[in-house]
């Protein structure tokens, strides 16, 4: 004895009540008495059991008006719930690329990015005064102790903080070493 091959059953709503819950909840125009009457005028048909096929749904449906044009068909939930696992698949995929750029070090914490600056800041001062030492006596032989040489000296010093802040600028890395003052 041979086993018979069962048919899949496919898949129905368990009433024309179902149906119209269904109908009224993807966004089509559809009251109680407009379904039975189309059940009555052989517009849908309804399985001796009194359930209602899925195709024979979905053909019904395509007569019948939307409330809304922007709900999408029956497969509304099927749709909704692809578009939240897309969403979700994105966002993991931008933390991902994310964690990579870290890890590549494209970013920085927020705190090690203030002590950068802060590092970089004690840089520029250090530098600028360390030159100012440097060039002390140009500073000095330059104006002579005369105020009318003011102008020389201004552009002395603005030479020297050009000069500073070109270094600053092209310097990759830095070295700082932070010491306690007694």
């Amino acid at each position: 004895m041979g086993k018979q091959p069962t048919e899949k059953p496919q898949p129905s709503f368990q009433s024309l009540r179902a149906v119209l819950l269904h109908l009224e909840q993807a966004g089509f125009r559809i009251s109680k008495s407009k379904i039975y009457r189309d059940k009555e005028k052989g517009m849908i048909r309804v399985q001796p059991d009194g359930s209602v096929l899925e195709t024979e749904v979905r053909a019904y449906a395509a007569t019948l008006e939307r409330r809304d044009g922007n709900i999408g068909d029956l497969n509304d939930l099927h749709a909704k719930k692809t578009a939240k696992e897309v969403e979700s698949l994105d966002l993991k995929v931008k933390k991902q690329r994310f964690d990579f750029d870290v890890a590549q070090k494209l970013y920085i914490p927020k705190k090690d990015f203030e002590a950068e600056l802060a590092s970089r800041a004690l840089v520029l001062e250090s530098g600028f005064k360390h030159r100012i030492n440097l060039k002390l006596p140009d500073i000095i032989g330059t104006v002579g102790g005369n105020v009318t040489q003011s102008p020389d000296l201004r552009d002395l010093l603005y030479g020297m903080v050009d000069e500073q802040l070109s270094s600053f600028a092209t310097t990759d890395t830095y070295q700082v070493m932070f010491e306690e003052e007694d």
